[in-house]
């Protein structure tokens, strides 16, 4: 059961359309649980998380870390989770309101169903 973690830089008023785009799970690869976590250096950030056509999430505000450059701790932030089939494309869009960059701190874990 992989668990895979990402940080980026968001510019202000910036937004990734997907920050799984080109990773090994961008398409979940076995029929799984998919559990997620998304952290924001700051208040500001929106996320949106889809798996499929299963929308979890539209432009929801990101919780701040409690400290610098943390990841989700398991399972009290992984807050999202969903059932994908395999080849489902795993979305998680992330947009910034405020006019400085901010950094995400986003954790997905797939377990095999």
């Amino acid at each position: 059961m992989p668990l895979l973690q990402r940080t980026d830089s968001i510019a202000g008023n910036a937004f990734n359309a997907n920050v799984w785009t080109g990773t090994q799970f961008e398409f979940a690869p076995y029929h799984a649980l998919l559990e997620a976590s998304v952290l924001g250096s700051a208040i500001g950030l929106q996320t949106t998380f889809a798996t499929g056509a299963d929308v979890l999430v539209i432009d929801q505000g990101v919780s701040p870390v409690r400290a610098a450059n943390q990841y989700g701790l398991y399972p009290d932030d992984f807050i999202f989770q969903d059932i994908v089939a395999a080849g489902e494309r795993i979305i998680e869009a992330i947009r910034n309101t405020t006019a400085g960059a901010l950094s995400h701190f986003s954790s997905i874990k797939l377990t095999p169903v």
